[in-house]
Order: structure tokens, then sequence, then C-alpha cells
């Protein structure tokens, strides 16, 4: 990846161009003001004897470790000094910017490298002639010199004085080197020059540059001093020094590529983010490869460069690269280098990814991919802080929504069926809900939405409902679901929580007064729900005696008109009433319409109904002592019951003792528990207890007659909201002559509930229909009342 450089990096090495450039402009212009043809002979030998060597010192550099790359010091300053001894001031200047100039500019670096190192090298000069002014070795050359009475910057008469400043000089042109680059490198990486100066290897890079410029001073002694040929005295020294400074930097390459490559393990593997990564990992390739040009990018090496592949996981591959170096030992010690700091790189990419998975999967709803409980919570409080900096708490409403019928769908269908239309109904609501909003699933069939800026509630609302109106087919089935919404607006104080808290009563409230709807969070219905969780709290510590039972009869549809309707009577239905106590005043009897459904939801259903059973098993007796005949007691079940594991033991306790008594015992259970592949086996078990089984509510829920016929269902109950208008409506008719048709093709009794009527009674008697149970005949009484209206003959019994 390349990062843009900073404006005042720019700017600075644009700076150090424009003085190099105004340099060698100058240097040119003193060289033609007195040019002689003796000068522009000399500028020729110094520069066809210059930029050889140039080009062969410039192939050892000796690297400075810094904390971002490599500061590479050039000993071309030998070269410098030579050209200094051995030609006039404005000769040597310019021969030295052509040397320098092509050098840096035919380096295989990037080109604002090459001007970079080739506009300090021009400033190289003027900094060394600043210094010899300043000792004072400017004067005409000694009489022993083969240049006796020309002007020198460096006249070579080997003294003390003279030696220092040459020293001097050299240590000048290092100081400018390592300043000049340390301030560039500060500004690009953004840190203090300070940090970049405090490098190791300054002093033996000190040590080797006067070494090398004391060459160049050698030289030029030897060229004004003795014969040509001597020259060749020089290579000794300089071979030398050239492989011992290429010893010392292969050993400090090594160290430096060790601690760099430590380093990068170490930083890498605390960088918990890509970006942050791919950033440190450029960070640590320029120290490894000792080099700012080093960077890592999503395309391959070109041909100057060397790069090895890093895998950063998704199917993403980056390269680290750098710039292809002369020396192939050098270039093969950059490639395992790099493939070392790679293979960090990649573990590094690894662990990122896995912890950004899991990350993922702590937030995410694993069925449906929709931002879980937890994120829908984060994004919620990061809102909440935004409007109320905005002021704009009104606008910022959350929706609680949950599927009407779901749970019938992975009762009759399973668990993978239920995913399936989760998945649906999140994506129908993410397509529907666009631009700022959060769908989320905050567990089972319940789904929360969070939109930070809305101003058509009423609008969001029927969008939504519509959305969560979803047909599909399953098996040969057309499942329809729709759902319940709650919403709530954020006001000063609330939090997260109160918003969600808030959000759920209100959906309670929509379910509660019929589904398919929404309802908007008000006080009194957080006082409602207080009331309920008040009811669930009395529940589980009412004791058993609180729940009574009173019994509604079922009558014979089939008798005679003129039968006496006690006579008719073939069985009783048991219905449990609470009789509330709070705080020492008994209320009225309680319905089970208003409370069963909390007891289902709390749990304490399971012991209300084992009171019920109970009760009606020692009923039994005295039921049948009063009727003098034959009875069948029904009883509703739970599905909450059913699923009980000790409760098939519990129905044949109770089976045994009114069996005993002369009654028959029947389990009242709705389609939910018909339809539940789970509960197959347990209905068996209770049919083989003695007990007969029996549908509530039949037509309310997924009706079938494959479920019909294979489970041990003896009979039916058609409910009262298809009773109800058969008089009035011929479809309602319709259906419950279908109802009845299909039950007497099975075999199966049936009971019509909620006759009020007698044009009703005459109707089903008419279709058929074997049994009737409503107010028409009796309301519900205490076992003392209906112990007096049982009286009559023997009538027709509910089930063969």
């Amino acid at each position: 990846m390349r990062e843009r450089r900073p404006r005042a990096s720019v700017l600075f090495d644009g700076a150090v161009t424009l003085a190099a450039v105004v340099t060698t402009v100058l240097a040119a212009l003193a060289f033609g003001r007195d040019a002689g043809a003796g000068q522009w002979h000399d500028l020729a030998l110094c520069v066809v004897v210059g930029l050889p060597l140039m080009q062969l010192l410039t192939r050892f550099p000796f690297q400075i470790n810094t904390r971002h790359a490599g500061v590479e010091v050039q000993f071309d300053v030998g070269v410098l000094i030579f050209l200094l001894c051995f030609a006039a001031p404005a000769t040597a200047a310019l021969a030295w910017c052509l040397c320098v100039v092509p050098t840096g500019l035919l380096q295989r670096r990037s080109w604002v490298s090459r001007v970079y190192n080739a506009s300090i090298g021009v400033l190289f000069m003027p900094v060394a002639l600043a210094v010899l002014e300043l000792f004072g070795t400017t004067g005409r050359a000694p009489e022993e010199s083969r240049y006796r009475g020309l002007e020198r910057i460096i006249r070579v008469d080997m003294t003390v004085p003279e030696l220092l400043a040459v020293s001097a000089a050299v240590i000048a042109v290092f100081v400018v080197d390592v300043a000049v680059s340390a301030v560039s490198v500060a500004i690009q990486e953004r840190t203090s020059v300070k940090g970049e100066l405090l490098h190791t290897g300054a002093w033996l890079a000190v040590g080797a540059s006067v070494a090398v410029g004391g060459l160049g001073y050698l030289g030029g002694l030897v060229e004004s001093r003795l014969d040509r040929w001597a020259a060749l005295l020089l290579v000794i020294p300089m071979v030398v020094t050239m492989m011992a400074t290429r010893a010392m930097r292969t050993t400090r390459d090594v160290a430096r590529r060790s601690e760099a490559l430590f380093e990068a393990a170490t930083a890498l593997h605390t960088q918990g983010r890509r970006a942050d990564l791919a950033r440190a990992l450029q960070k640590h390739a320029r120290m490894v490869a000792g080099t700012p040009a080093a960077m890592v990018r999503s395309v391959g090496p070109a041909e100057d460069e060397i790069g090895v592949p890093v895998v950063a996981g998704d199917g993403v591959v980056l390269y680290i690269t750098a710039p292809r170096r002369r020396d192939p030992a050098q270039r093969a010690s950059d490639e395992k280098a790099l493939e070392a700091l790679a293979s960090v790189g990649e573990a590094a990419f690894f662990r990122v990814s896995a912890s950004e998975e899991m990350h993922g999967l702590a937030r995410r709803d694993v069925v449906t991919g929709l931002p879980n409980r937890l994120q829908f919570a984060e994004r919620l409080a990061q809102e909440l802080d935004r409007a109320r900096e905005a002021s704009r708490l009104d606008r910022l409403v959350v929706l609680y929504l949950d599927l009407d019928g779901f749970k019938s769908v992975n009762d009759r269908f399973g668990h993978e069926a239920g995913d399936e239309l989760l998945r649906l109904v999140g994506s129908r609501l993410r397509d529907t809900l666009r631009g700022g909003s959060t769908v989320a699933r905050l567990g089972g069939d319940e789904f929360a939405v969070l939109l930070p800026d809305c101003q058509d509630v009423e609008g969001l609302c029927r969008r939504v409902l519509v959305a969560l109106r979803v047909e599909v087919r399953m098996r040969g089935h057309v499942l329809r679901v729709q759902g319940s919404i709650g919403l709530s607006r954020a006001r000063p104080g609330d939090d997260v929580g109160t918003l969600l808290r808030n959000a759920d009563t209100a959906m309670y409230r929509a379910k509660a007064t019929g589904k398919n709807r929404w309802v908007e969070f008000r006080p009194e219905l957080l006082e409602e729900e207080i009331a309920r969780l008040q009811v669930i709290e009395d529940l589980q510590q009412a004791p058993a005696e609180a729940f009574v039972v009173h019994y509604q009869p079922i009558v014979d549809l089939q008798a005679g008109p003129d039968q006496d309707p006690a006579a008719r009577i073939v069985g009783l239905e048991a219905l449990v009433r609470w009789r509330r106590d709070r705080g020492g005043g008994v209320e009225p009897l309680v319905g089970p319409d208003e409370f069963i459904g909390l007891a289902e939801r709390s749990g304490t259903v399971v012991a209300i109904g084992d009171s019920v059973l109970r009760q009606v098993a020692r009923d039994a007796a005295s039921i049948q002592q009063h009727a003098a005949r034959r009875l069948d007691l029904m009883v509703n079940v739970s599905p909450v019951q059913l699923r009980h594991p000790d409760f098939t033991e519990r129905v044949a306790a109770a089976v045994r003792q009114t069996t005993s008594s002369g009654c028959r015992l029947h389990l009242e259970m709705t389609e939910s528990v018909m339809i539940d592949d789970d509960t197959v086996g347990r209905l068996r078990d209770l049919a083989e207890t003695g007990a007969q089984l029996t549908i509530d509510d039949f037509g309310t829920g997924f009706s079938s007659l494959g479920y019909l016929r294979h489970r041990p269902f003896s009979s039916f109950k058609i409910d009262r909201s298809f009773v109800r208008d058969i008089a009035t409506e011929p479809t309602a008719r319709a259906l419950v002559e279908g109802m009845v048709k299909m039950g007497q093709a099975l075999g199966l009794t049936i009971v019509a509930e909620g006759v009020e009527h007698p044009e009703q009674a005459e109707i089903l008697r008419d279709m058929g229909c074997h049994l009737a149970q409503g107010h028409l005949y009796c309301r519900p009484l205490a076992l003392e009342d209906i112990q007096g209206v049982l009286s009559g003959p023997v009538a027709r019994p509910l089930s063969a």
C-alpha cells in the first residue's frame, strides 16, 4: 500500500533539490567565468577519473539503522577530497556535480529517491568548501608539487592542520548527509527528528568516512608529487577499505535484520485491525529491507524490484517489495528477510481474521446474519448519544417485532423450516428498511429495528407489517405468518434498556389486542405490564386450593326435542377458576382467559393443571352418583403439561380413579400438539392409559386429515368462532358442515362449542353434529350446583 506523503515532506525534499540545482548552476557559472584551455582539460580529466570511481564507491555504502529504515552513507566523499586536491575550486565544484548527478540518477531506486540522493550529493561540495575555507587550507600548491603556483582548495602540503581540515570536511559532509536524511524521514513518518538521529553505527560510519576521505587525500598527494603510475598503489588500500566496509555492512545487516524481524513479530501481533496491520507491515518492511522504498501493495514486484507474497485472508494477496540490489548476495539476503517478514505477517493476518470472525459471530445472529442483541444495544447506545447532541431524541424510534404463529411452524415442520422462515423475514425487513436503519434478531422469533431519524412513524409501521406478512410453501402446505409490533420513542433520560423494555411492552399489548398490528408505548402500558407480572407472581405463590373447578354440560344434539334437557347431558367439561387472594381481600373468581396464558408463560400451568386433574378425579364419584349414569369428564391440557416428564403417570392415576367411579376421562388439547412430531409417542402413551383424546378449538390451527388419521384422537371440538356465525353467514356454515362430514368420515365424535341460540342448534342437528356445548344449555357451574342439574335417563355416550 503506497501511503500518501505528507505535504511537509514533499516541500522539504523539494527545497533540498532546489538548493542542489542552485549549487550546480553557480558552479557552472563560476567555471565559465574563468575557464581556460587548461581548466577545460582538468574538468574533462576530473570527470573521466571521478565518474568511474564514484560508480565504484557507491556500490559499497555503509548503512546506519534508524527507527523506520536505514540511512545509506555513500563513500564517494573520497572522490570529493581527491577532486579538491587535483583541480582548482571552480573546476572541482563543476566536476563534482557532473559526477554526482548521473551517479545518483542511474541508481535502481524510485525516481524520487534518485533525485533526492543526487541532490544531497551535490550539496556535499559547498559544505566541504566552507569547512576547508574555515580552516584556511586554500592557497597555491607547494614548489615540489606538479601544480606548483596554481590555486588549490587543498594544497597537499601534508601538514597536520591540513590533515585535520580534511578530516573536519569529511565529518561535516557525513553530518549533513545523515542529518538531512533524518529530517526527511522524520517529516515523512511524522516522528521526531531527535528520534531519527538516535541510531547505532554512527561512530563506525564516521571512521569509515574519514578513512575513505584520507584515501582521496592520498590520491591527490600521489597525483601531485609522484609519477602517474604510482597511483596504482592506491588500489590496495582502496580494495582493503571496500572489503572491510562490505564485511562490516554484512555483519550489521544480519544484526539489523534480526532485530527488525523480532520487533516486527512483536509489533504485528499486537495489531487488532487489518488496516493497522497493513500499515505496521509496511513500516517494518522498510526496517527489514533497510530502505524507505520498501512497501506493501496489491501488485507484484517490477523488474527492478524483489517481492514476496503475503496471504492476507479472504482471498487477498499483498506483496512486500523492495528495490533490487546489484549485489546478488545482498539481494538474496533481502529476499530471505522479506520471506521471514511475510511469514510473520501471514500469521498476524490469520489471527486478525480469526479475531474479526469471532468478533463478528459474537455480534451477529448465526441464522439470519443480522446483528444480534449485543450489537443492536451497542448501536442503539451510539445513536442515543448522537440524538442527544443533535436535540432530536423524539425522532429516534425503536421497533420490537414478534412473529405471530411462528411456534406452530417450528412444531409442525421442524427448526430447519423455522430458520428458513426467519431468514426470509430478516431479508424482507432489510429490503424494506434502508438508509441508516438497523435490523437485528434478538432471539427466537423476535426482531428489533432502530431508526435514528424517523419522521413518519405510521408509514414506517405499515411498511414493516407488510414485510412481516410472509407466505411460503413448505412440504405442500402454504404457511402464512404475520407479526406484531411494539414502538417506543426516545425521551430524555432513556437508556438502551428502557427503550427496549418499552418497545417490548408495547409489542405484548399488540399481541394481546389481536396481533398483526402495531402499538406505540404509553406509560400506562408499563403499568399494565407490571400488573401482569404481579399476576404471574401471584400465580407462583398461589396454593393448589386457590384453583377451583366449574363444570359445563355437553348435551346430545340428536336426542328428541321433547326430552328433558338434563337427561340429554352426556359429559362435563372441567373449567378452572382462580380464587385470587390480594392481601387479605379475596377477589371474585378469575376466568382462565385472564391467567392461563400468563401461567403458560411462567411455567405455573403445570402445577395448576395437576391440581385440576386431581380435583376432577376426586369429583368423579360425586358426579356419577348424582347423574346415576356414566358421564365423560373433559379436562383441558396445556402443551406445557404435555411435555412434562411425569405427566403420563399423573394421567394414568386420574384415569384409574375416574374409571373406578364410573366415569371416563377425556383430555382436551389444541391442534399444535397434534402436529408436533415430537409428541406423537406421548399421545400414544396417554391413549394407552385409557384416557380419551380430544382436539380442542378445531379449525383455528393447522388442520390436516393426515394428522387426524394417524393420531389417537377419538373426537374434536369445533371452535366457537365458526359456530357463532353459521346462522347468518353461508361461508361459516359451509366450513362447519365440512368439518362435520370430515369427522363422520373418520368416525370421530364431533362437539360444537359456543352454542347460544336455538337456530344454531337446529342447523348443527341437521348437519349431523353429535354433541353441543354452550350457554343455550347451561353456563359453567360449581360442583354443588351441577349436581342439582344432573338427572334423567342415560343418553348416548360421547365416544364409542
